[in-house]
């Protein structure tokens, strides 16, 4: 455990430490005022009881003075704890306001303590028992940051320095109640710190096992919808490919439907093996912390790639690319960002009309190399826009020409791009098309 004696907390999630601890400082004033008003309920019922024994002892009035000023302030701290706690906001105004209460009820309690060490005889050194019990009760039950904690004390000992003097005028007895309270705030610090730090310590401890509680969680539940994606998207082509083998095993022979059978049997071969490739390059994605990246010609591979599709497409959309003009450079994994290309580029297909176009521009910017892969067809509704990239996005579409999505092809095209130190955003209008925009860092001469 880290012990913050002379420093705040530098850890991230100081914030929400911060009002953590504030919230559960307000319970603890809230607790501290029942059992100290019943604490002085009770001298107060022994004063009535007990009478005129009690007047026997010295200074009694000035005693019980402080006992009624008590008894008429802590039901203030306690019912403005309640309404504080009750109307609890995480806004830094309303967190200030809090602590500024806890502070000025922390003081309230020592200093209460303090004044029943002057009443008891006048000479504090001799009966510090109420003063170090206020002293310590702010010190454990409340938590107060580095600088919090400074003021505490320099302010209480202020306040002791300046009372002193109108109980005791001996200047020996003036220096050495003076080096009591010095010493009982030096051990109010340290507890005060210390309790601070352990209450820090649990708390992010707690809080970094609730973020792998939730990462778990997450895993698991992405676990299952892939189980379950795959359950249902495999068992279709598969029951395809079970029904037409069967027809082809009662033939006698090679028939009128026998090639279309054939070609049906390796259209469901092909999702099926789709469907795989995409679940194991998620996994891998997953897996591998860094890619290996080389420097490349952005301009150069990218023609390649492109060339590639206006060679094999299968539909009359036709692709271009508009090149930088200029040498580009940039540290890319070339298998990795093929992939990217490809997806982009077969969805850019998948949602354009018979007729449309697919531009691909290579961008030089100040700060980043940019790849814009725009196309012109149906778009994408702007209430699913969000959701695009999301693994088995509730945004996947069938294709307007009946291709199948299982909504992993985008989300593959981040997990990618992510680990190139890049980003990749899209902006669509539906009718009008949409543009995938990726930025990748520039490599470094």
């Amino acid at each position: 455990m880290r012990i913050y004696f002379f420093s705040r907390t530098d850890l991230p999630g100081r914030s929400a430490f911060y009002s953590y601890y504030i919230f559960q400082n307000l319970k603890a004033v809230k607790l501290t005022c029942i059992v100290y008003f019943l604490f002085c309920l009770l001298i107060r019922i022994i004063f009535t009881v007990y009478g005129t024994q009690v007047q026997t002892i010295a200074h009694i009035d000035s005693f019980s003075n402080a006992n009624l000023l008590a008894l008429a302030i802590t039901p203030l701290f306690y019912f403005a704890s309640i309404y504080l706690i009750g109307h609890y906001q995480t806004r830094s105004k309303f967190l200030a306001i809090s602590q500024i209460f806890v502070f000025l009820f922390a003081l309230y309690i020592i200093t209460s303590g303090m004044r029943n060490s002057f009443f008891y005889m006048y000479n504090p050194r001799n009966t510090l028992l109420m003063y170090m019990t206020g002293l310590i009760l702010a010190s454990i039950f409340l938590t107060f940051e580095y600088y919090e904690t400074i003021l505490i004390t320099l302010i209480t000992g202020l306040l002791f320095s300046i009372m002193l003097p109108f109980y005791i005028h001996n200047f020996n007895e003036l220096a050495l109640n003076n080096l009591a309270s010095l010493l009982l705030l030096t051990v109010f610090y340290f507890i005060s710190r210390y309790s601070f730090s352990y209450r820090a310590d649990n708390f992010f401890k707690l809080k970094a096992i609730n973020e792998k509680n939730i990462e778990i969680e997450n895993t698991i539940q992405a676990k299952n919808e892939i189980l379950s994606i795959v359950a249902h998207d495999l068992r279709n082509p598969l029951t395809i490919i079970k029904s037409v083998t069967s027809l082809l095993a009662l033939d006698d022979g090679p028939g009128e439907d026998y090639h279309e059978n054939l070609q049906l049997i390796r259209a469901s071969c092909d999702k099926a093996s789709s469907i795989i490739n995409d679940l194991l390059e998620t996994a891998q994605n997953e897996i591998v912390n860094e890619f290996e990246l080389e420097r490349i010609e952005l301009n150069e591979f990218l023609t390649l790639i492109i060339d590639e599709w206006v060679q094999n497409k299968m539909s009359q959309v036709s692709i271009s690319f508009h090149h930088a003009g200029h040498p580009v450079y940039a540290y890319v994994h070339k298998e990795k960002m093929q992939r990217v290309m490809d997806n982009l580029i077969s969805n850019a297909l998948k949602f354009s009309g018979k007729n449309d176009r697919i531009e691909i521009t290579l961008r030089n910017t100040n700060e980043h190399i940019c790849i814009d892969v725009k196309d012109f067809g149906i778009g994408i509704p702007a209430n699913l826009l969000p959701y695009i990239f999301d693994r088995f996005s509730k945004a996947r579409r069938d294709g307007i020409r009946g291709e199948i999505s299982i909504g992993l092809g985008l989300s593959i095209v981040q997990q990618i791009i992510k680990k190139h130190n890049g980003e990749i955003a899209a902006t669509s209008t539906e009718e009008n098309g949409t543009t995938f925009s990726i930025a990748l860092p520039k490599a470094k001469l």
